[in-house]
């Protein structure tokens, strides 16, 4: 059933989520604004592409979805809020980005990153406190929709399971086990072999 991409793309990739999460490991106490903020400035460096390169594969009837979904500007603010608004370097999107060449890819992709929204309800609260910030200022990047977080969780998900078809079901969990990893190379600067074993038996 179409519903099976949801599953497949939760099981999946569920060892690579854990070994993420633990890495960054964002709802330790002892948070330092430095390293918050080296930490934003790495995010912006992978989303700004990464969003580009997503865009540039979604049909014009789901543009507006995408553009809604965009959340660049928001690391953007925070890096401007906390004073440390300068120049982003960021790594190669051919060599560094995970393969998103069609809608089925740009999916599965787009399903770790809108799925980290739902973990940002707890984080941004936690940031706040941390660094002692006003709401909103600062942490906007990790509140990403605030209240309306379910509601775009959830049509995410059905716009999904209507435009993904189910012969290229494969493609969009590779994509999404590739986004994985390559967000772990790219901020944690650690060896992702487990994940790119995974990617590769998804393609297999």
């Amino acid at each position: 059933m179409r519903h099976d991409l949801l599953s497949r793309l939760k099981n999946e990739t569920a060892a690579c989520h854990a070994r993420l999460e633990n890495a960054l490991d964002l709802m330790r106490d002892g948070l330092q604004r430095d390293a918050y903020i080296a930490l934003l400035e790495r995010f912006l460096g992978y989303v700004a592409p990464w969003e580009d390169a997503v865009g540039a594969c979604m049909p014009a009837s789901l543009r507006a979805f995408f553009d809604e979904r965009r959340k660049a500007p928001l690391l953007v603010a925070d890096l401007a809020a906390l004073g440390a608004g300068r120049a982003i370097a960021h790594a190669d999107p051919l060599r560094d980005l995970p393969r998103v060449t069609d809608v089925a890819s740009a999916f599965g992709s787009l399903y770790v990153m809108e799925g980290s929204t739902l973990g940002g309800r707890f984080i941004a609260p936690h940031v706040a406190r941390q660094l002692d910030l006003a709401p909103g200022v600062g942490n906007a990047y990790f509140d990403g929709y605030g209240p309306r977080t379910g509601s775009m969780w959830n049509a995410f998900r059905e716009t999904a399971v209507a435009v993904v078809p189910q012969a290229s079901y494969d493609d969009a969990v590779r994509a999404a086990i590739e986004t994985f990893e390559s967000l772990q190379t790219w901020l944690c600067a650690e060896s992702s072999d487990e994940c790119a074993q995974a990617a590769a038996g998804a393609v297999a």
